[in-house]
């Protein structure tokens, strides 16, 4: 009687260990990662993007399907803009030149988001960002369209007061540069200052969480 209780008690003593090591396997296996730390607000649980219909620099549309597959830096702004934009830009030039030196540019996009479609024209964006950088691309779309993407990340934009010529007014907006990641979640929100070797770094880390 004594060995069967003894026979028992360790059967039960070895099922409880293996329910203890599943859990706990379970627990190492799933546990939350921790957000990287980044010069930004990271997004964790951010959803895929509505569909938005846009239109590149050449003409043809923009939607979502275009951000498919690649990391995509996003910055809304306007081609007349006389400070932040221009600034802007440079700083992406330096980013996308960092990542191309570190071999981690391969699968990344750049794309300048005109908020001011009256003025900046296909052809006209496709000049101006590309004297930034050849790998750029430009796209603006109606002010309906444009509202619908912006506001789902959280951009700001309204024009500005004009000196008396209609064409003669500036764009009030938020300098921000938004990383959509490869199945087209927001992931990531850079405020200025936007320090080009900081946001390779905090690329990277944010591709290695994501992975």
């Amino acid at each position: 009687m004594i060995r069967r209780t003894t026979l028992i008690g360790l059967a039960l003593a070895g099922v409880l260990a293996l329910a203890i090591g599943w859990s706990l396997g379970e627990w190492l296996f799933h546990r939350p990662v921790p957000p990287p730390e980044i010069a930004g607000a990271y997004l964790s649980d951010s959803q895929s993007l509505d569909d938005f219909s846009l239109i590149w620099d050449d003409g043809q549309p923009f939607t979502r399907a275009d951000l498919r597959g690649k990391w995509t830096f996003l910055y809304f702004g306007y081609s007349y803009c006389p400070d932040v934009c221009p600034l802007a830009l440079v700083e992406l030039n330096r980013l996308q030149k960092l990542l191309a030196g570190q071999g981690a540019d391969e699968n990344t996009a750049y794309v300048f988001v005109s908020i001011d479609p009256q003025r900046d024209t296909p052809q006209r964006l496709r000049e101006y960002v590309t004297y930034f950088n050849p790998k750029f691309r430009g796209a603006t779309g109606t002010p309906e369209a444009l509202s619908h993407l912006t506001k789902a990340l959280h951009v700001f934009y309204q024009r500005g007061t004009s000196a008396g010529d209609s064409d003669n007014y500036t764009m009030d907006h938020t300098s921000t540069i938004v990383l959509i990641d490869p199945s087209t979640r927001p992931r990531a929100i850079f405020t200025p200052p936007q320090n080009p070797e900081r946001l390779a770094a905090d690329f990277l880390k944010i591709r290695a969480v994501a992975l």
